[in-house]
């Protein structure tokens, strides 16, 4: 079964203490790397990173993330032979394929160039692939994307079994999963590279995706 990354995170965004539903509260409103866009309740964004330069693919990069930690919740044993660590008898592996990271990522390549992309790669007649360990780099689908041009496609995100409770990450290598990226073009150079981005409680991506778009700080572009 190809797990869904963002479950977990729909499920703890889903309530607010007190036992309110997350999709009463108004979205928050952003603004990172030059974008602005509305988050649903229960997200928040980690700081933009930055790199690259204009000579090259400049990008600046930041990650969508739960507001607050999901409570533990009951998952696997895993004994010494299985990899786990001391308690044995503690139940508390779960299997995530992720983190997506970057969540978001802008690019800016110089003119005329094809910028330098994570999951997206132009190929020999010049459409874009989309890098596949499983079954090769693969066409990217052109779709609208809430009125801009756009592509998507699968590519290969790595599961890990991972322990809550505990202060220091210890992880699992559990294989490799499928996962969707999307590529949306805001200028001839500048383009937006999504993976896992939020969803409503409903499971699609309308709060987030359909207020995309370019912020007034262009300064803060790459």
């Amino acid at each position: 079964m190809k797990p869904t990354p963002t479950a977990a995170l729909l499920l703890a965004a889903a309530l607010l203490p007190g036992g309110a539903r997350a999709d009463h509260a108004p979205p928050a409103h952003v603004a990172a790397c030059g974008l602005e866009f509305d988050l649903p309740a229960g997200y928040k964004i980690t700081r933009p990173k930055r790199s690259g330069s204009p000579q090259d693919s400049a990008s600046c990069e930041f990650d969508i993330v739960q507001a607050r930690p999901a409570p533990p919740q009951r998952g696997e044993c895993k004994d010494k032979e299985d990899g786990g660590q001391p308690p044995y008898n503690v139940c508390d592996w779960m299997i995530a394929a992720g983190p997506a990271t970057p969540s978001v990522r802008v690019v800016r390549a110089p003119p005329g160039a094809k910028p330098s992309l994570n999951a997206f790669a132009p190929g020999d007649d010049g459409r874009w692939t989309v890098s596949n360990a499983q079954a090769g780099d693969q066409p990217a689908q052109p779709f609208d994307f809430y009125g801009k041009p756009a592509w998507k496609g699968e590519t290969i995100v790595r599961g890990y079994w991972y322990r809550q409770r505990v202060k220091h990450f210890n992880g699992i290598y559990a294989g490799s999963f499928g996962g969707d990226v999307t590529l949306v073009q805001f200028a001839p150079s500048l383009f937006v590279e999504l993976q896992d981005p939020p969803q409503d409680e409903g499971g699609n991506c309308t709060t987030f995706c359909a207020s995309l778009r370019l912020g007034s700080r262009t300064q803060d572009l790459p």
